[in-house]
């Protein structure tokens, strides 16, 4: 279990910014991705946070690949009271459903390529949830990758829902039976079953917001480091908010 010893923070420290907002659209479903930079007012106190108290850990049922601690309490639902309105009016939801949050974690990429499982090589949903929204809020140097999205080839897919989730994988299963294992890397662009339909770089105290069934994957690369160390990984904040009834 994740360690749950990460101190609070207080409202007065938690201010967000979203006035540096812009929207891209991805892809032939011409999804958003909603784009927010200088999105906290005090970065370092995040900086902070994680590099004190609780010690990041591995989950064996987590397919991120590396560390992950909690974040603070505060962050999450002051995120949730920010964005929720920007969420619904951006990807049209409907008004009655309410937002919660379900996440809010440190994340630290470390785990080498060759140390990789399969299904960590290959584009990946949160879930086939279209009401669930990953946020990614980078905190670390620039020069490491941001998040990239993803059609799968043969479907035609970009998003993954309940309607096409057994079809998805039932055909993905027999590419890969039929032309062998993915090589032990994390995917940076197109590859013979995956079409890279968008990016977005990293950017210091960027944060992004995305549905969390779209194909996507950290532009991770061994060769710019993959330390355990938030302050100089490629650490993030992750959060989930979820309008889900």
């Amino acid at each position: 279990m994740l360690n749950l010893d990460c101190k609070k923070m207080t409202l007065l420290e938690c201010r967000l910014n979203t006035s540096h907002r812009s929207v891209q659209k991805m892809g032939r479903n011409q999804n958003p991705i909603i784009i927010i930079d200088n999105f906290f007012a005090a970065p370092e106190n995040l900086l902070e946070l994680a590099q004190s108290g609780a010690p990041f850990v591995g989950q064996t049922t987590d397919y991120y690949p590396g560390l992950r601690k909690v974040g603070p309490d505060t962050y999450a639902e002051q995120s949730l009271v920010t964005l929720a309105p920007i969420i619904r009016a951006t990807f049209n939801l409907p008004k009655e459903n309410t937002a919660r949050t379900s996440l809010c974690v440190f994340s630290l990429a470390t785990t080498p390529a060759h140390k990789l499982r399969p299904i960590q090589c290959v584009p990946h949903i949160d879930t086939h949830d279209p009401y669930q929204f990953a946020m990614v809020h980078y905190l670390c140097s620039e020069h490491y990758g941001g998040t990239s999205f993803y059609r799968h080839r043969t479907t035609g897919h970009e998003t993954i829902t309940d309607t096409c989730l057994e079809e998805y994988f039932r055909i993905l299963k027999q590419e890969v039976m039929t032309g062998g294992l993915p090589q032990l890397e994390y995917i940076n662009g197109d590859t013979d079953l995956f079409e890279r339909i968008a990016n977005v770089e990293v950017r210091f105290n960027r944060a992004i917001i995305y549905r969390s069934n779209a194909l996507h994957a950290g532009d991770i690369s061994e060769a710019l480091g993959l330390s355990a160390n938030p302050e100089d990984g490629r650490l993030t904040l992750n959060t989930f908010i979820n309008f889900s009834n």
